[in-house]
């Protein structure tokens, strides 16, 4: 601001046009005053003047034919409306005009006027200063007449701008009244210099019990609602996002009311920039999210219910089957033949393998799927224990992280309990010991298990469709049951290749 910088205020009240002009004078502005839109009009185009202070309702004529008027004779004259109404309606009016920014009275705080001649002023040189270089530009390289010719253009383009961006604020206030009306948000304009409230919605009143004048004289009143528990974490994340440069969502508990009635608020804070690019105010909506979050805790409660009770299941079928296994091992022990006892033992490994897969459920979170590289291993391990009488044998794993469904672990289980079991009773018959190799991975979107000893093998003319073995019948069965691929390779040894289709899989994170 400079000494020679003159403000006109045009106000027909004069209480509140000499407020101002002292003000002013105080802040080194020189000052005109104007009772009337006529007057104004008058010392605008006998004096040199700055900038203009205009009251939207004059005592002749409207403010808005005041700024149709004032564009035609001055466009780089920076008009700033001051006014005691803040109708939607007024203020898009103004803004179609050509206001340069607008004010509501009665000015709590002059230091948003100052703000607003200083920003607009600048605005003003840099809009003369760029005017004043094209027009050196054109007189150098152009004659008269292409000079009116791209002044003529540029009004063109500016009437055209002006135009749409009428037509953008007819649109949006249409949008705002709609919204207004027909949602219980609450919304607030919080000014980042003075740190005020400018603008609180009504909805404000019914979310948190404060008329918007209440919130306005204490711009801190709603972090004083806030929970004890939220306060502290809210506060500062609140204020970061007043402070920073980027937006902010928020979701808190208040205490509301006489009664302290518990409220969920959500918050989304916005800023908005100047032409410059810096942040001059804050937008916000608050949102009541109480039932919201009352329904996501009742569902997460009863999730939690229905966890707990699958747990249940799957450790009850559990408790069944060891106990059927528990009976067959019973029976077993009361059969004379080896041969008979040992027909009980292997329904009583094949049960046992589904005993594990709902020990496995049981213990993990996901009720849908198993670790199926942790399972095979545990089968392993158990039939190893089973048979340890018989031949020394070494067990090698190499087992990718993998998860399977409950309906593919079961069938997979049964054919691994029938194929492993098969390596003990047959594998090494006359050796002294062995070695099993058990593998389990992803290749091309599909899972492979592998069962490998170096035994005896197979003959070189064995059918697994054609065998009479109770076991291999149950593998044949089990393998079409999950649509899969079942190679047997009899070199050194035996090998059985198990291949499943992607459908089979259950694609969990490792």
């Amino acid at each position: 601001m400079t000494v020679s910088t003159n403000v006109l205020t045009m106000e027909d009240d004069p209480v509140v046009r000499e407020t101002i002009a002292a003000y002013l004078a105080d802040e080194g502005y020189t000052v005109t005053q104007a009772e009337s839109g006529l007057q104004g009009l008058s010392l605008v185009r006998e004096k040199k003047i700055d900038a203009v202070l205009l009251d939207w309702r004059l005592p002749d004529i409207s403010g808005g034919e005041v700024l149709s008027k004032l564009g035609s004779v001055n466009p780089t004259l920076p008009i700033i409306v001051v006014s005691g109404t803040d109708e939607v309606g007024e203020v898009i009016e103004a803004l179609k005009r050509g206001a340069w920014d607008y004010l509501r009275k009665p000015l709590k705080n002059m230091d948003i006027l100052i703000d607003a001649i200083e920003r607009n002023l600048t605005r003003a040189q840099l809009l003369r200063e760029a005017a004043l270089e094209g027009e050196h530009l054109k007189e150098l390289v152009h004659s008269r007449t292409e000079e009116l010719e791209r002044a003529n253009a540029l009004l063109r383009r500016e009437a055209k701008e002006r135009q749409e961006y009428a037509a953008a604020l007819t649109e949006s206030e249409a949008r705002f009244r709609q919204l207004v009306e027909t949602v219980r948000e609450a919304f607030f304009v919080r000014n980042a210099k003075t740190k005020e409230l400018t603008y609180v919605s009504p909805a404000a009143t019914e979310m948190f019990g404060f008329t918007p004048d209440q919130f306005a004289l204490n711009a801190r009143l709603v972090l004083e609602l806030l929970h004890p528990d939220d306060r502290e974490e809210a506060t500062e994340n609140i204020l970061q996002v007043f402070e920073g440069q980027s937006p902010g969502h928020f979701e808190y508990r208040f205490l509301v009311g006489e009664e302290q009635k518990l409220k969920w608020i959500g918050f989304r804070i916005f800023p908005v920039r100047d032409f410059k690019g810096e942040i001059y105010r804050h937008v916000g909506v608050a949102e009541d999210i109480t039932e919201r979050r009352r329904a996501h805790d009742a569902l997460c409660a009863s999730l939690r219910e229905k966890e707990i009770l699958f747990k249940e299941v799957h450790h009850r079928v559990k408790n069944n089957l060891q106990l059927v296994s528990s009976l067959l091992s019973l029976q077993a022990q009361r059969i004379s033949t080896i041969e008979d006892r040992e027909r009980f033992l292997d329904s009583q490994r094949r049960i046992q393998s589904m005993t594990l897969v709902h020990e496995e459920l049981y213990r993990t979170d996901d009720l849908s799927c198993i670790d199926f590289s942790y399972y095979v291993e545990q089968l392993a391990r158990r039939i190893e224990q089973a048979f340890s009488a018989v031949v020394p044998v070494e067990l090698v794993v190499d087992l990718e992280r993998i998860h399977l469904s409950v309906d593919t672990a079961v069938p997979c289980g049964l054919i691994l309990n029938e194929l492993i079991s098969n390596v003990y009773k047959h594998a090494f018959i006359g050796r002294s010991h062995g070695r099993l190799y058990l593998s389990a991975g992803l290749r091309d979107s599909s899972i492979v298990l592998k069962v490998v000893d170096d035994g005896v093998g197979f003959p070189s003319q064995f059918d697994i469709e054609e065998s009479n073995s109770l076991g291999m019948q149950v593998v044949h069965a089990l393998v079409e049951q999950l649509s899969a691929d079942l190679v047997i390779t009899t070199d050194r040894g035996t090998e059985f290749e198990l291949t499943f289709s992607d459908s089979s899989l259950c694609m969990l994170p490792s």
